[in-house]
C-alpha cells in the first residue's frame, strides 16, 4: 500500500473525531454526544432516506460517514459560535485527504455545495440525527429541547425527510422494544 502512512494517520485522526464532543449540547445543557456518534446516526438515517429515494447509496454513505471529519482539525462550532468565528473546513479536508483519497475529497466538496440529490439527502439526514437527539433530551425532561426540535425541523425540504422527522418527534423512543418488554414482563410474572 503506497499510502500506508497517510491512511494510518487518517485512522488516528478518525479516533479524534470519535472522541470530539459536539459543542451545541453544552449550551442546551445536558448531552455529551460526540461527533463520531452523530456521524453514525447521520449515516443510518441517510441510508434509509437514500434507499427510499433511489439515490446512489455508496455516495450517500461516504458523505454521511465523512461529513464532519474536518472537525478533527476545525473543532465543532455551535450555531452561536458561527456568528463570531469562521473555519476553513475545505482546507482541513484538503489537508487530510488530498493526495491520499482525491475521490473522497471530491465527494466531500460535492456535499458542501449541496448540488446533488445525494448531498441533499445527507444534509437532511444530518438534521434528522440532530432532531432524534433532541427528542431523547425532551423525553429526559429538558424543557428547551422541543423549541430546538420544532425550529430545526423547518430546515427540512425533502418530503420523505419531513415525514421521518415528524414520526421521530411523535414516537416514544422506547417504542421499538415494547413487544420485548411485554414478553419480559409476562416472563417475570410467572
Amino acid at each position: 500500500m503506497k499510502i500506508l502512512k497517510h491512511v494510518t494517520n487518517i485512522i488516528y485522526e478518525a479516533a479524534v473525531v470519535k472522541r470530539l464532543k459536539r459543542t451545541g449540547w453544552q449550551i442546551l445543557g445536558d448531552n455529551e454526544e460526540g461527533v463520531g456518534e452523530h456521524s453514525f446516526m447521520t449515516a443510518v438515517i441517510a441510508y434509509f432516506l437514500g434507499k427510499e429515494l433511489g439515490a446512489h447509496l455508496e455516495t450517500v454513505l461516504t458523505m454521511a460517514v465523512f461529513h464532519d471529519f474536518h472537525e478533527a482539525r476545525t473543532g465543532d462550532l455551535d450555531k452561536i459560535a458561527h456568528f463570531y468565528m469562521t473555519r476553513d473546513q475545505d482546507k482541513a479536508n484538503r489537508d487530510i485527504f488530498a493526495g491520499v483519497d482525491d475521490e473522497l475529497l471530491a465527494t466531500l466538496n460535492t456535499y458542501e455545495k449541496q448540488e446533488t440529490r445525494e448531498a441533499k439527502i445527507v444534509y437532511e439526514a444530518n438534521v434528522i440525527a440532530f432532531l432524534a437527539e433532541l427528542k431523547l433530551l425532551e423525553e429526559k425532561g429538558n424543557t428547551h429541547a422541543r423549541e430546538w426540535l420544532d425550529a430545526n425541523a423547518k430546515r427540512l425540504r425533502i418530503p420523505e425527510a419531513v415525514e421521518l422527522a415528524g414520526s421521530l418527534a411523535e414516537t416514544d423512543s422506547h417504542e421499538w422494544w415494547k413487544h420485548l418488554r411485554d414478553t419480559l414482563h409476562r416472563e417475570f410474572a410467572k
